[in-house]
């Protein structure tokens, strides 16, 4: 549950960042950091789950 709940705060901040992003910067930019961030998360959540015991 812990892990859900972090999760789910992880997930909020993402998309509260990306919209201020959006709203300075336009779209364009705003997707490119959320696929840069989500590319950064799949790696270090990959490489978690290997090291977890």
């Amino acid at each position: 549950m812990k892990s859900l709940i972090i999760d789910i705060i992880g997930v909020a901040g993402f998309g509260l960042l990306m919209a201020g992003l959006y709203l300075q910067f336009g779209t364009a930019t705003a997707l490119q950091c959320a696929g840069g961030g989500m590319l950064i998360f799949a790696l270090f959540a990959a490489r978690r789950k290997y090291r977890a015991t």
